[in-house]
């Protein structure tokens, strides 16, 4: 009993901090001092479970068979940044599987699903090494990178999370997928310099520069990870 009660203070106290303090537990991690916080990956993987247990169907981290088949019909790069056919594939499995698109188009979406769950880890290495390059003269070792970017997207999970938690508790309209992500990325310039002064000491003007940075990366690295999730799938 003592060490689940442990572990709830534990993660109580890392939640907390992770919002009121951006980049403090990553500022704590390289100094040394994590007994009286989760670890890192525990954290992460406290956030993911959480997020997919309350919102299964969410769309969040992989994108729609119609936005494909959208972005290539407009042209939109950041709809379909790599001008696959949606529809030509689905139609390739229909013909393979004989079964109706309907059918196919949920059998599809739901491996996405499950798919964006299992890899979504793999966004850490790849945003931790774009900070890596920020910041290597400063720091010239890829953990802490890696850590900061864990911390990061762990708090874009939780806060994520929250939103969903609060519209639902105000019975707002179920049409709002497109508003939470716009509040998402105009939060993560804020939190993500925030984030850098902690950890890094720049000044504001660089902290600011850095984080904005690393927030339009992190952006652009989970539009094409929706993407590929999707692909994946169908291809």
């Amino acid at each position: 009993m003592w060490h689940f009660a442990h572990f709830d203070s534990k993660l109580m106290r890392s939640v907390a901090l992770l919002f009121a303090k951006p980049g403090f537990l990553t500022a704590e991690w390289i100094a040394g001092r994590r007994v009286g916080y989760m670890k890192p990956l525990q954290l992460f993987v406290v956030a993911s479970v959480l997020f997919y247990f309350f919102l299964p169907t969410a769309t969040a981290y992989f994108t729609s068979i119609r936005d494909l088949e959208y972005g290539l019909e407009q042209k939109d790069h950041l709809a379909n940044t790599f001008e696959f056919d949606a529809a030509a594939a689905i139609a390739r499995k229909v013909a393979a599987g004989q079964r109706s698109t309907a059918d196919t188009t949920a059998q599809v979406m739901q491996l996405a699903s499950e798919r964006s769950k299992s890899w979504l880890f793999m966004l850490i290495p790849f945003w931790g090494t774009l900070i890596f390059l920020l910041f290597q003269r400063k720091m010239p070792w890829l953990a802490p990178q890696l850590i900061f970017a864990m911390h990061g997207m762990t708090f874009y999970i939780l806060f994520d999370l929250s939103i969903h938690a609060v519209i639902t508790l105000f019975g707002v309209s179920r049409d709002y997928g497109r508003y939470i992500f716009l509040i998402l990325i105009c939060s993560m310039p804020v939190y993500q310099t925030l984030a850098v002064r902690r950890v890094y000491g720049d000044a504001w003007v660089w902290s600011v520069l850095k984080g904005v940075v690393i927030a339009l990366g992190f952006v652009l690295s989970v539009l094409l990870y929706r993407q590929i999730i999707t692909i994946s799938v169908l291809v």
